[in-house]
């Protein structure tokens, strides 16, 4: 449902999600901008008991006209074949995923679905959106030099559930946009959301001057990545946890890539990182502003509040 609300399309439209949209699928905290902001879609008719399994006779009795369908591998163009031989609906399959590296299939799939839904003029909006907040973000580094630039790693990054301080993204997209010295670049991805993992002792090889946590690692085994650089003493050694110099941002992959919240974590990055260039942003200001824009609603705070208060600030080791 992401790109949908991306679309500001009225939500009568929709007859039935999928099962992590639904109301069965239950977790303590929603961490999915889109969902916060639009709860109501819970409340729709579920397809399925389980994430991409669609029941036929829940689908002929929804009274949908179009099945829209999340990926493109193999197993799920004969899974969406199969559907549209059974129940005679069309099955319109698109592409999610990281905004980095193939940005312009996201795009190409934002027009694609504003077509079919009669919202070419929104998919528009929200394209220019997204590059208008990429160009001022690009365009408030592009004077600093690389010599003043800290070398940096992000840690905590979600892939099929929670991981800890090995879990990191190469492509992560704050970086990318502002140019910062990524330890992880060039490792290579496990995934489409920009996932790779790494060993300890290549983190403490790179020793990182600031490391960035994402939130989602609060569910992780053992407390994810924050525990970890506290209790472990592998960990004491690093430039970042004996210097204090260890911040959290918000999780961006929850069910995929939410491309608002990477945004907002970038200027938040940018203000730890560059804080003459981001001396006007608030973060949580600006990340609100983002969300309204984007999703419908300043969704910040209830955001911070599901992932222990701790966004945008430094952790404490």
């Amino acid at each position: 449902m992401r790109y949908f609300v991306y679309l500001d399309i009225n939500l009568d439209r929709i007859v039935a999600v999928d099962y992590q949209d639904s109301s069965l699928f239950t977790r303590s905290n929603e961490l999915r901008p889109y969902l916060l902001a639009n709860p109501a879609i819970k409340n729709r008719e579920e397809l399925g008991s389980a994430m991409a399994v669609v029941d036929n006779e829940k689908l002929l009795a929804s009274g949908a006209e179009v099945l829209f369908m999340g990926g493109a591998s193999s197993s799920r163009v004969e899974i969406a074949d199969e559907i549209t031989a059974k129940t005679g609906i069309p099955v319109v399959m698109f592409y999610v995923g990281d905004y980095v590296t193939k940005g312009d299939q996201i795009r190409e799939t934002l027009r694609m679905l504003g077509k079919i839904l009669h919202e070419d003029a929104r998919a528009e909006e929200i394209i220019a959106y997204f590059g208008t907040v990429e160009n001022d973000l690009r365009a408030r580094v592009a004077n600093v030099s690389d010599a003043g630039k800290p070398t940096v790693y992000v840690c905590g990054i979600s892939y099929n559930g929670a991981h800890g301080a090995d879990g990191t993204d190469p492509n992560y997209l704050p970086f990318t946009l502002l140019g910062a010295k990524n330890v992880a670049s060039g490792i290579g991805e496990t995934s489409q959301t920009g996932y790779a993992k790494v060993a300890k002792e290549q983190i403490l090889a790179w020793d990182p001057d600031r490391i960035f946590v994402d939130l989602g690692t609060l569910t992780a085994a053992e407390g994810g990545a924050i525990a970890e650089f506290r209790n472990d003493p592998s960990y004491e050694g690093l430039s970042a946890v004996k210097g204090g110099e260890v911040y959290a941002v918000n999780p961006h992959t929850s069910m995929n890539v939410n491309h608002e919240t990477s945004l907002a974590n970038a200027y938040y990055i940018g203000k730890v990182l560059y804080p003459e260039q981001f001396v006007d942003i608030d973060p949580a200001v600006k990340a609100d502003e983002i969300y309204r824009f984007v999703v419908g609603a300043p969704v910040y705070e209830q955001l911070k509040a599901n992932v222990q208060n701790l966004s945008y600030q430094k952790v404490e080791l």
